[in-house]
């Protein structure tokens, strides 16, 4: 794991947000829910080419966002479905469904 998905941890975490972005952050995050869902059936059926589209999806619009442990995360699993090591994707989609279930957006 990369430092970044271990300091993960427990408890919550804290986003600093642009609060330009605050009207999008409600659809963002349910997206990015979804796009676990998604990712985690593709994983049972081998679907490896799926898992690297929505993540390299998702690095890319975590980042701009200011979700950067989210864009970390993402490129793991990212790379894990490029290798079709399914255990580090499940692994991985497991950190990132903690992630969201804990983070807390403040805006700036």
């Amino acid at each position: 794991m990369t430092p970044a998905m271990s300091d993960v941890g427990a408890g919550p975490i804290v986003v600093l947000v642009d609060s330009s972005f605050e009207p999008l952050i409600p659809k963002f995050m349910a997206n990015r829910h979804k796009e676990i869902t998604v990712m985690t059936e593709a994983v049972s059926a081998h679907d490896f080419d799926t898992i690297k589209r929505v993540a390299h999806g998702m690095k890319g619009v975590s980042g701009s966002y200011g979700f950067h442990v989210m864009t970390t995360i993402a490129a793991h699993v990212e790379e894990a479905a490029k290798a079709a090591d399914e255990s580090s994707i499940r692994k991985a989609l497991a950190t990132l469904a903690s992630y969201l279930e804990r983070v807390e957006i403040t805006y700036e």
